[in-house]
């Protein structure tokens, strides 16, 4: 809304004040800014941040030891690294920054670069400085930066940056998970995300899906954000449940991206309920602070099932949210369904291309098991905003065990890319090409049908994998790619006859575990993948019966005789009270 006291947009401080004066408005302004926040929602117009010279030199030997392998030597983005990044570095040439306080198309402030410096770009290659690098030395090589652009002059007096009002938080949720919020705000949040049409960058359930043909500035290919995977959003590392994050991207934009700034179109108000939406799809769990992602979940439990397992992905008895129950308790109906593990991914980088670049970061697992059945099922959920659509390059996922892992001793376990020539591995893959799939025709309601091929290898190393020769043992029972997401539910039985090449799975046991991950439409192949680290996996026991007769009977003698303690007290009363028993007296 507009200030009662002031209309900030007619001021023109360049025709105001002299330069000394509007230098020290600079300085002083950011404060005064701070108290008035929430007033306006107009713009403050000021200078931008001139370089620091006298530190010019410092902050050229921080970028020449730290940042040139990326940037380059003249900052367009160019080093060494970049080919082999996603996305690609910045190109600091024309002045397009992604995170700032300032209007789209606008330099940043100061303090906009030593943030982005310090805290580093989630979901980017870009690493947080602050780990590694003093005050002094961000600083500085901010100051080195300033100078690397070149259509666009700090120290020029006529750039001016207008510094945008977020407004605040109207719900006043705290750190770390804001939780909190009115359903109702949320609700009118997606109604702004359908008016604004978001879904066309987004998907039509925030995974980033909607667009497979963007590029950056630059010409280079370019995604829109998974909104259920908010730690990986630019500008959230510490704090990337705060819906502030989504109200100032939304208020900015992403210069150098085709991600424009609302300000004009949203209200205020509007955005921090469309922030209040985006906020409500991104699952709670703790966040590691070095990584920046959620901690891991290192101990998959499979659940006992009673009878049979269901065979279907949609079937009750797999659904349940990947929120931390510790966080947001589960309904009735899932509290008994397993949990949503969450695995963590990365690059394979030991062999072949240096592949730092994986469209898959983590995976999701449930687990259930059945003795009727004498089967383990899995299912595998992950992001992955398009699929290959060539047979040369399809998707795939993977599961892998120890082959023997009887003769592995306490926490001996294989290596962890294929296993080695005396520890081997039991591979199950899952590749696959979804059914009728266009990557740019709109969303099919239902989601696509995968057309799965299942594989199984024994590894004793890179060079020594190979197709088993014995039956087959493994099952994709179902599968399915909707809006940006890929399900595989996995079976296999319990024991195979096959002790020699396949691993045997025995329940209340500890058993390693891994899981590799291709994206086809990213070309990868063989030892091109995303890849985890071991896990383990346990099938719980199922609850003895006399779980379920001893607590009643337990509760039956317990107040029968509690009961009985009552009718003696009374009845010993009683008879003190007619004579019957004569108090005993105690002489003094």
């Amino acid at each position: 809304m507009e200030s009662k006291y002031f209309n900030y947009s007619n001021i023109k401080w360049g025709a105001m004040f002299n330069t000394q004066t509007r230098k020290a408005i600079k300085w002083l302004l950011p404060g005064a800014m701070a108290l008035m926040f929430g007033m306006s929602s107009n713009a403050f117009a000021v200078p931008a941040d001139p370089v620091k010279t006298e530190l010019l030199d410092k902050g050229k030997q921080v970028y020449y030891k730290r940042c040139v392998w990326c940037h380059g030597v003249e900052g367009g983005g160019d080093g060494p690294a970049a080919d082999r990044l996603f996305t690609r570095p910045r190109n600091f040439i024309q002045g397009t920054f992604k995170i700032r306080f300032t209007d789209s198309g606008e330099l940043p402030r100061e303090q906009d670069l030593i943030d982005t410096v310090k805290n580093g770009l989630p979901g980017s290659a870009m690493p947080a400085w602050g780990e590694f690098l003093k005050e002094d030395e961000i600083i500085a090589v901010v100051q080195f930066v300033k100078t690397l652009v070149q259509d666009r002059d700090f120290n020029d007096a006529d750039e001016e940056v207008a510094i945008q009002d977020f407004g605040s938080n109207p719900w006043n949720t705290t750190g770390p998970h804001h939780l909190g919020i009115p359903q109702e705000a949320i609700d009118q949040g997606k109604e702004v995300f359908l008016k604004n049409k978001c879904f066309e960058c987004h998907g039509g359930e925030g995974r980033g899906d909607g667009n497979p043909t963007m590029k950056d500035d630059w010409g280079f290919p370019i995604v829109a954000a998974d909104w259920q995977q908010c730690w990986n959003f630019r500008g959230s590392r510490r704090d990337p449940y705060n819906p502030f994050n989504i109200v100032r991207t939304v208020s900015t934009g992403l210069n150098g991206t085709p991600m424009p700034n609302f300000k004009d179109q949203i209200t205020v108000e509007d955005r921090w309920k469309l922030a209040a939406f985006v906020n409500s799809l991104c699952p709670r769990k703790n966040i590691d602070k070095l990584t920046n992602k959620p901690v891991p979940d290192f101990l998959i439990s499979s659940e006992y099932t009673e009878g049979k397992v269901a065979e279907t992905i949609d079937d009750p008895m797999w659904q349940s949210t990947d929120h931390d129950p510790k966080f947001i308790p589960r309904s009735e109906e899932t509290k008994d369904n397993p949990r949503w593990n969450y695995i963590a991914m990365a690059g394979q980088i030991t062999r072949g291309k240096r592949n730092f670049d994986p469209k898959v970061d983590n995976l999701w697992v449930a687990s259930r098991w059945s003795a009727e059945d004498n089967a383990v099922y899995y299912l595998l959920e992950y992001h992955l905003r398009f699929l290959s659509t060539n047979p040369e390059y399809p998707d795939a996922v993977a599961m892998q065990w120890p082959a023997h892992l009887q003769d592995l001793f306490g926490a001996e376990k294989p290596y962890f890319i294929f296993g080695d020539s005396k520890k081997p591995v039991d591979v199950w893959q899952a590749n696959f090409l979804a059914k009728d799939y266009n990557p740019t025709a709109p969303p099919k309601p239902d989601g696509y049908q995968l057309d799965v091929k299942v594989h199984e290898y024994n590894g004793n190393g890179f060079d020594a994998l190979k197709d088993k020769e014995t039956a087959p043992t493994v099952q994709v029972v179902d599968s399915i790619f909707k809006q940006g997401r890929v399900k595989v539910l996995i079976k296999r039985s319990l024991q195979t006859e096959n002790k020699e090449t396949d691993v045997q799975i025995p329940s209340e046991q500890f058993i390693p575990v891994s899981f590799m991950q291709w994206a086809g439409q990213d070309k990868e192949k063989d030892e091109h993948m995303a890849i985890s680290t071991w896990y383990y996996t346990i099938l719980k026991p199922a609850l003895p019966q006399s779980l379920y007769y001893m607590p009643p009977i337990m509760a039956v003698v317990f107040f029968t005789f509690q009961g009985w303690l009552v009718w003696m007290t009374k009845r010993t009363r009683k008879m003190y009270d007619e004579g019957k028993v004569k108090r005993d007296i105690i002489p003094k």
